[in-house]
């Protein structure tokens, strides 16, 4: 593997460019949350609203999961540039389909042809971030996990106001796709190594399964041990008496400021071994876990979701980073593209998690405590996870 120079001109826009398809799953999901009821007024007469309408928040993630390998065995053979721009147009395309069509049915495939976008979408911009920015890679990884966070609350707020106005109100918010597909013709071009030739150009080197597997099964671990709280903690608050929906929900957005800190907690350890970074996010999140389970009055239950969000961000950020320093240039989009099929599996995979821990414990808040024991051992045992061959490939862009 030859060695490859630094990311020049246009540095920022790419990184820019590629954090703003990076929030692209959130919108997919939690800009509808407040949509779901005026759906059901909508579409409830269907015999199988209770499992289409659900539907039409989940298809976008499962077939993320579903394509993304996909994706990144296509962008390697075809060139990282023209992939991420289709991805990112077909994005734009599904995504405003909702608005012109009444028939459920067309709705649920437009968002599994939106999660086909997404898989394109966050599985190049992942690889491309390791692409462009070398060893200077964690403070892009690191902004990626703050912009989710902001965003995602921002979502929630803009999709409950248009959801007041119509059920496909929501549906408008992804007209803001348009300006990361300008973005991607305007800055993204495609990665080069040192003597010139494009990534996909060059010959291909025997594929890393072992490294990426390692990649995709921690993924799917941390992912789904992640993802615990921020499913069920509205449900815990309400069992200890936090009030209203509308308070709960701003308690939940509240908590999840302490993610960003996380975020930039980890800009200044990034240097870490990932054993040491999940180790250390693996505590955060179990204790956080503990608190949430024993806390006695909603208060505490809140801490623990701040000491949880902490950990939480360190996830994507160090899992990220990781994935793209063993990985090759040549191979990077496959690998990411297992990270990410595991990182969207993580969080179908916590549902059954924390079903089948609540049906062995009794109750939802007994299985977050057995949950926050279980991440601790996680942390305990991340220790051992090998680091991998590290690369130093950056490009010149």
């Amino acid at each position: 593997m030859s060695k490859l120079t630094t990311a020049g001109q246009g540095t920022t826009a790419k990184g820019i460019t590629l954090i703003y398809a990076q929030i692209l799953p959130v919108m997919a999901i939690v800009s509808l949350f407040p949509a779901i009821p005026k759906l059901f007024a909508a579409f409830g007469a269907n015999p199988n609203a209770g499992f289409l309408i659900p539907a039409i928040v989940t298809a976008p993630s499962l077939c993320a999961a579903l394509f993304s390998s996909v994706a990144g065995i296509i962008a390697d053979r075809y060139g990282r540039r023209r992939s991420f721009i289709f991805g990112m147009a077909l994005y734009v395309l599904a995504g405003l389909v909702p608005l012109f069509v009444n028939d459920l049915g067309l709705i649920i495939a437009s968002r599994a042809v939106l999660g086909m976008a997404e898989a394109f979408a966050i599985t190049i911009s992942s690889a491309l971030i390791g692409d462009y920015f070398g060893e200077q890679r964690h403070r892009w990884t690191a902004w990626v996990g703050i912009s989710i966070s902001v965003a995602g609350t921002g979502l929630i707020a803009a999709g409950g106001a248009l959801a007041d106005i119509s059920w496909r109100g929501p549906f408008a918010i992804y007209l803001l796709a348009i300006p990361g597909l300008i973005m991607a013709l305007l800055f993204i071009d495609e990665p080069k190594a040192s003597g010139g030739s494009p990534a996909a150009a060059r010959p291909q080197l025997p594929y890393p399964w072992k490294e990426a597997f390692l990649i995709g099964g921690v993924t799917l671990v941390t992912s789904a041990l992640y993802y615990v709280e921020p499913l069920n903690i509205a449900r815990v608050l309400d069992a200890k008496g936090a009030g209203s929906s509308t308070q709960i929900g701003l308690i939940q957005s509240a908590t999840s400021i302490a993610y960003i800190g996380g975020a930039i907690l980890y800009r200044r350890v990034h240097h870490w071994s990932i054993g040491q970074l999940l180790g250390l996010t693996g505590v955060l999140i179990g204790v956080g876990q503990l608190v949430i389970g024993l806390g006695p009055t909603w208060q505490v239950v809140s801490l623990g979701a701040v000491i949880q969000q902490v950990g939480g961000g360190f996830v994507i950020p160090a899992l990220m980073a990781w994935g793209q320093a063993i990985l090759p240039l040549e191979q990077r989009g496959r690998g990411m593209g297992i990270w990410a099929t595991a990182f969207f599996s993580g969080t179908f995979a916590c549902g059954g998690l924390v079903a089948v821990t609540t049906s062995l414990t009794g109750g939802l808040i007994p299985a977050m405590t057995a949950l926050g024991i279980l991440t601790l051992v996680f942390a305990f045992l991340a220790r051992l996870i090998p680091a991998g061959n590290r690369s130093t490939s950056t490009v010149n862009a």
